[in-house]
């Protein structure tokens, strides 16, 4: 058993900001992401994907429709769906579920095939 501190995690660029992989098996991957700028829209074929926001406040898009989210909201993705994370005003946090592992193969951006 291992006890996993966000802080000793070495954060890496990604589409949106930093993320910061946190646990990851051969089922279930977890990371932080602060949200730095606005992502791309794109689906998962295989994936899905399960966002908890942790700090501040910020827009997710699913599908044609934006949501405001903030502190305390759970915002489920299921495969097959477009989404987007984007800024709101300042930097927000959030915990990403995906299941299973993610795979960057399954990452389609809009606009491609």
């Amino acid at each position: 058993m291992k006890i996993i501190r966000k802080d000793d995690v070495t954060p890496i660029d990604s589409s949106c900001g930093a993320l910061r992989e946190l646990y990851s098996s051969g089922n279930i991957d977890i990371s932080h992401n602060i949200v730095t700028k606005d992502a791309k829209k794109h689906l998962h074929k295989k994936m899905e994907e399960v966002y908890y926001i942790t700090k501040g406040e910020g827009i997710v898009v699913i599908g044609e429709e934006e949501f405001e989210v903030r502190e305390g909201d759970t915002i489920p993705i299921p495969k097959n769906t477009w989404h987007q994370l984007k800024l709101a005003k300042e930097p927000f946090e959030l915990i990403v579920v995906i299941h299973p592992k993610f795979d960057a193969s399954d990452e389609i951006f809009e606009g491609e095939k």
